[in-house]
């Protein structure tokens, strides 16, 4: 079978050759405009990153392969079909990895009628020819002929190809003058002898003339020809001019301009607008409805910012351990700091890559020093910039709802100010919040509560040392007091930073503290506990005693009886319930129970 290619010259001179389609193929493996290709390749991975590159116009110079049929010059030197190829072309676009594109193409080859599936000159996209034939096996001849098979048997085939593929169609068209640009790939799959898909009940309507080289313009009237039509052509007109994904963290869809490779927006109420008054100024029969359900549809494809990035660090570490150089630019006097942020941050990667199915990334660093020592900004830091948009540090905790909505959209919430989080949202609230492995919120104007993945983990800064008011025990934080500022100009090499941990994840390390190393943060915490008034007075009036060295076995009572009649009644001690509580947690304390309850080990001071 023989193919067309339109080759526009820079003098915009266009020229007409036809090729078989293995000659295509060899060529598309070892062209020269291959740089080309790579130069919009290159520019399409920039716009995913939110990078923005200044269009030169290389695409228009790629030539233009249109395989539907084999195209000559006429005297007068107008192009005119020579021959039907019997194929369609159908395009899935959308495709932002690399494995994404192979399982299309996977896909594809598994379907008897594909001939031809390659990859598009973005890189992001498969072509996919498929081999037809109208019910009773004779092809038509004219071009009028050809488009009512073609408009047909694109339908038909696009249905029966996204019922198939991990990727529903969105391009493609059915015209003769369906074309896609010169690519490059190496690994194409050709099937010379497909097993042609038959399209029955082709409906004889006319079809507008259109110039053969340049792109069918959508009508109107065309959307009557069958069922479904309009939106067809809806979809065809909006995906030729953007490229769209549906964010799963932020629970919105996404827009760019195919042409500009700028930065990604979210497609808001003024851009569905303006997307609707676009086709119909194109002339489609549409509606904002119609537009406002294709982009809420799953047609649209699924993105994961955090997935993506993560995935494309798989192999990538040097070796080197990045993490604990990084914990290092912390200056303290806590030789465990290195090792512990090693597996806090093993922690916060794996909550990122849904590792965490029972218990969420239950610790978080807590950074103590005076204002000044760069803590806000190195928390920041700890964020790539692709990814900036996850950083948190203006969250209010006594909203608890917007608090557990952030833990599945934000990746890193800094808790900021920690000494100013009052007692009781300190001991109840995020002591239960920061262990979730879930979250169960319900989205504004949604019906249903949702259980959603927690993509955030947890670090603090104080500027004051005695913060921790657990009494049970704090082993949520891992205080460090800072011994100096900050180094902040050190760069970071956030590829390596997180590679390694993706590496280390993937090899089965533990992501998690042990009992040993939970008792350690525990005892370190203690010098950062805030004393209640109770226990200053317990320490000035007794001391924990041994049954050798006068000591007595008192209860709870009778320690805050004794405490009130040497203080004086007026003294604030709390209730009896909390002074208990606290005297449970007492290091050192011994404490036996009996029939009357529990009393412990007590030497009173004179």
């Amino acid at each position: 079978m023989k193919i067309t290619r339109i080759t526009t010259t820079k003098q915009n001179k266009r020229t007409v050759s036809t090729l078989k389609i293995e000659e295509m193929l060899e060529k598309m493996k070892t062209d020269t405009r291959r740089d080309q290709v790579r130069g919009i390749r290159w520019r399409a991975q920039a716009a995913l990153k939110q990078e923005v590159y200044s269009h030169l116009g290389e695409d228009s110079l790629l030539p233009d392969v249109l395989p539907c049929a084999v195209m000559g010059r006429t005297p007068d030197g107008s192009v005119e079909i020579k021959r039907f190829n019997g194929v369609v072309l159908l395009s899935v676009g959308n495709l932002y990895e690399s494995s994404a594109v192979k399982e299309v193409k996977q896909a594809a080859r598994m379907m008897p009628m594909t001939m031809l599936a390659i990859t598009g000159s973005s890189g992001m996209s498969v072509k996919i020819l498929v081999s037809i034939e109208p019910d009773g096996g004779k092809m038509p001849t004219t071009e009028e002929e050809i488009n009512f098979l073609l408009a047909e048997a694109y339908e038909r085939a696009a249905a029966a190809y996204s019922a198939v593929l991990p990727r529903p169609v969105t391009g493609g068209e059915g015209s003769v003058s369906a074309r896609f640009r010169w690519t490059v790939d190496k690994e194409p799959y050709y099937n010379p002898t497909p097993t042609p898909m038959r399209i029955m009940g082709t409906r004889m309507q006319p079809v507008p003339q259109m110039d053969i080289t340049e792109p069918p313009a959508p009508k109107e009237d065309d959307a009557k020809a069958a069922p479904g039509q309009e939106t067809r052509q809806l979809i065809d007109f909006l995906s030729k001019r953007y490229v769209f994904r549906y964010n799963k963290i932020m629970g919105y869809t996404e827009y760019m301009k195919v042409a500009s490779y700028g930065a990604w927006q979210p497609v808001d109420e003024r851009s569905q607008n303006s997307l609707a008054m676009e086709a119909r100024i194109a002339g489609l029969n549409v509606w904002d409805k119609d537009v406002r359900r294709f982009l809420c549809s799953r047609l649209i494809q699924d993105y994961d910012p955090v997935d993506s990035y993560l995935w494309n660090l798989r192999g990538r570490w040097d070796g080197k351990d990045h993490i604990r150089r990084l914990a290092r630019t912390v200056p303290t006097d806590c030789k465990q700091w290195p090792d512990w942020f090693y597996t806090w941050f093993l922690g916060m990667v794996a909550q990122r890559m849904g590792r965490s199915k029972k218990y969420g990334n239950s610790v978080a660093p807590l950074l103590i020093s005076r204002q000044g020592y760069n803590k806000s900004t190195f928390c920041r830091s700890l964020i790539p910039f692709d990814l900036q948009w996850g950083y948190n540090d203006s969250l209010v905790l006594t909203e608890k709802r917007q608090v557990l909505q952030a833990m599945s959209q934000f990746l890193l919430i800094n808790l900021d100010e920690f000494n100013q989080i009052p007692q009781k949202v300190q001991e109840g609230f995020l002591k239960n919040v920061i262990q979730l492995a879930s979250v169960k919120v319900k989205r504004p104007y949604a019906r249903h509560v949702e259980e959603q993945q927690r993509y955030a983990s947890f670090i603090a800064t104080a500027n004051m040392t005695d913060v921790l008011t657990d009494p049970s025990g704090n082993r949520r934080f891992i205080g460090i007091e800072l011994t100096g500022p900050i180094n902040i100009k050190k760069q970071i090499d956030y590829e390596q930073l997180y590679a390694q941990a993706v590496t280390a994840i993937y090899k089965g390390e533990r992501y998690w503290f042990d009992p040993k190393e939970t008792e350690e943060i525990m005892q370190n915490n203690r010098r950062f506990q805030q004393l209640p008034a109770s226990m200053q007075y317990f320490h000035e009036f007794f001391e924990p005693a041994g049954e050798s060295d006068g000591g007595t076995y008192m209860s709870p009572t009778a320690i805050y009886d004794h405490i009130r009649s040497r203080a004086g009644s007026r003294t604030q001690l709390g209730n009896l319930r909390q002074f208990g509580r606290l005297l449970a947690n007492l290091e050192g304390l011994q404490r036996k129970r009996t029939n009357a309850g529990t009393v412990y080990l007590v030497r009173e001071l004179k």
